[in-house]
């Protein structure tokens, strides 16, 4: 397991806080289907790392965070080839080559089941070290966030934490 820093936690902080407090991110995705919704999130995840790269001082900032972006679309592409598990392959949602490894996950849904599928799936992204960390961003749909809202409860804290010290994933819902 990749070790974490605190510029680890900067980045994928940084890369949450970017995305949901986005004006262009969509908050009620009721009616609008996962694969809609991520195909709003790409271009803000690669804004992301246009203004991390800026921030680093790249000349082609905006050259480096397309060769550093990679989504679904575009397998074969990356040029690492995925371990097989229980006979498929895991294919997160997006990739982020640079600074880190990252595994980038999208989920939405108005049922608990969904958050283990999400959380199983980012799981193997680590445990077969295809990827050095996880983004899991969980779209709860309910209209009164039960689901968002249970993390503040002391086993949803305990999982999530044990799931971040443990696999590298870091979940968060809105």
């Amino acid at each position: 397991m990749k070790k974490k820093t605190k510029k680890v936690d900067h980045f994928l902080s940084g890369l949450h806080e970017y995305v949901t407090t986005n004006p262009q991110f969509r908050r009620n995705t009721i009616n609008k289907s996962e694969v809609h919704i991520q195909t709003e999130l790409r271009p803000l995840l690669i804004r992301y790392l246009e203004k991390y790269f800026k921030d680093c001082g790249y000349k082609d900032y905006v050259g480096k965070a397309n060769k550093s972006f990679y989504w679904e679309g575009q397998e074969g592409r990356y040029g690492r080839e995925r371990r097989t598990l229980f006979g498929s392959r895991n294919y997160p949602d997006f990739i982020i080559t640079e600074p880190y490894l990252v595994a980038v996950e999208y989920k939405q849904s108005q049922n608990g089941s969904t958050v283990k599928q999400g959380i199983g799936q980012s799981i193997m992204h680590t445990l077969c070290e295809d990827f050095e960390f996880v983004y899991l961003l969980f779209h709860d749909q309910n209209k009164d966030k039960r689901i968002e809202s249970s993390t503040k409860n002391e086993i949803e804290q305990a999982v999530i934490g044990k799931i971040w010290s443990d696999f590298n994933v870091v979940i968060k819902f809105i």
